[in-house]
C-alpha cells in the first residue's frame, strides 16, 4: 500500500470520524500519496488508556477514479444488511 510523502501541496484533510467502540474510531481523510497525488485514505485509529488517539495498520487508499462506485458498493451492502434484518 502506497504511504504517505511529505505534504506537497494540499493539507491534509480530516472528513469524517466514526466512532467504532470505546477504544477504536474509524476516520476518513484526504491525503497526498506518491509525489502529491490527492488520495481518500479509511483508517482504524486505536486509543490506549488515556494516550491520544494512534494510526493501526489497518487501512485503505482509494483514489479519486474508484471512490463512487466504493461509496455506491456500500450503499448496496447497507441497503441488503437492513432488508435481512427485517
Amino acid at each position: 500500500m502506497a504511504e504517505p510523502q511529505q505534504n506537497l501541496g494540499a493539507p491534509e484533510r480530516l472528513v469524517a470520524s466514526i466512532r467504532k467502540s470505546g477504544r477504536e474510531e474509524i476516520r476518513i481523510r484526504l491525503r497526498s500519496f506518491n509525489g502529491g497525488e490527492l488520495k481518500a485514505e479509511i483508517r482504524v485509529f486505536t486509543r490506549h488508556r488515556d494516550s491520544d488517539w494512534e494510526p493501526t495498520p489497518r487501512h485503505i487508499v482509494i483514489g479519486r477514479d474508484y471512490l463512487l462506485e466504493l461509496v455506491e458498493g456500500l450503499l448496496e451492502a447497507s441497503a441488503l444488511l437492513k432488508s435481512e434484518a427485517a
